[in-house]
């Protein structure tokens, strides 16, 4: 395994996981390749032996640097953050993850144990045809050998397919959560408090794709999410797989703007969109949650101040006029530079070292005795 230096989605950097069968057939042709070295000063058993040799060790070194090659590309365990954990747990499981390239990395060596057993054996003979068998008997035994992994790794190429899938959020940026009832102007509004055109990507646990967008603040960047189907209906409705993906958001939220909707196009009642807030501050319980009205230019006056009282309501927004938008930016911008600063998890962002063009000058000290 290696060190994770990858700041979104850490499996993304398993480029390619080869197959058992693949790893015995590579490693069969490049030791069938070795050829027998041409020396004058040697006799025929000793070329033979060379070349012998060389095919145990060519066969034994192709698979194991196939072996390790595996488990290195798999990002160091202990340093995945606990949002991508949880979803790996769902999808399979970190656990086996661990074990299957504990089990990959013991094969490998015992291919190395097997190798140096031939060789010492090769060394006590000096006939041609013994030669051959005790190459035979190694390359027999290695096979065997790696064929046992063979569940193992098929797992793990399976599994690394789908944790491709995880979106890929930045877990070092603090991250604002847009939530909801369907068709509120989630997505509307991650595209209006973006800096630029927000990205779209696959999620695992649902069938419609999450948005991601980013804001550059004086501090740090922020990421600004849009969850579909995750944060937009009753919890009691969620199976195993929806809940867990929603626990895992725990990890990464850091403020939650929820948007009431009570317009004719309201895709749900008022109480049952207060309903699904209450289960979010449950399962969300110490992320500040943002009550926002949306849709204001469908609504009459009345309508606004009745949102402001029975949801307590703190903005009252038109994703269609940017210019409503305004103070709802400026107090997401001043909690998240807030958050940035106070929170444990955004410590290591915090050390940041002012390049010394921009310190003041050291003033030139002057001797005034003659």
């Amino acid at each position: 395994m290696t060190k994770n230096q990858h700041k979104g989605n850490p499996f993304r950097i398993v480029k390619y996981v080869p197959s058992v069968d693949e790893i015995i057939s590579v490693a069969f042709k490049q030791a069938k390749s070795v050829r027998m070295k041409t020396s004058k000063r040697k006799s025929r058993e000793e070329k033979i032996a060379s070349l012998e040799r060389d095919r145990i060790s060519k066969l034994s070194d192709v698979i194991t640097d196939k072996l390790h090659g595996i488990s290195k590309q798999f990002p160091w365990i202990e340093d995945i953050h606990p949002f991508y954990i949880e979803l790996c747990d769902l999808l399979g499981s970190i656990d086996q993850i661990r074990r299957i390239l504990g089990r990959v990395e013991g094969i490998a060596n015992q291919t190395k144990e097997i190798e140096r057993e031939q060789l010492s054996k090769l060394r006590l003979t000096d006939h041609p045809l013994e030669m051959s068998k005790i190459r035979k008997e190694n390359s027999g035994r290695i096979a065997s050998l790696v064929k046992k992994s063979r569940g193992d790794v098929n797992y793990l190429i399976r599994i690394i397919k789908k944790l491709k899938t995880i979106p890929d959020f930045n877990v070092t940026y603090p991250t604002i959560v847009i939530a909801g009832a369907p068709n509120v102007g989630k997505s509307s509004l991650v595209r209006e408090i973006s800096s630029g055109k927000p990205e779209v990507g696959e999620y695992p646990f649902t069938t419609k794709e999450i948005v991601f967008g980013h804001r550059d603040l004086t501090l740090t960047n922020v990421q600004i999410v849009d969850t579909p189907g995750l944060l937009d209906r009753p919890f009691k409705e969620r199976n195993i797989i929806e809940r867990q993906s929603i626990a895992s958001m725990k990890h990464v939220s850091d403020i939650i703007v929820y948007i009431f909707d009570i317009s004719k196009d309201a895709a749900i009642t008022p109480d049952e969109q207060l309903s699904l807030l209450e289960d979010i501050e449950k399962e969300f319980p110490n992320v500040p949650i943002i009550r926002i009205l949306n849709k204001t230019d469908l609504l009459l006056e009345d309508e606004i101040s009745k949102s402001r009282t029975i949801f307590e309501t703190e903005f009252h927004i038109s994703t269609k006029d940017v210019s409503s938008l305004n103070s709802l930016i400026s107090v997401l911008e001043e909690k998240i530079i807030n958050i940035v600063k106070t929170a444990e998890k955004f410590k290591e962002s915090q050390k940041i070292k002012i390049s010394e063009e921009f310190l003041p000058p050291n003033e030139e000290e002057i001797n005034y005795e003659f």
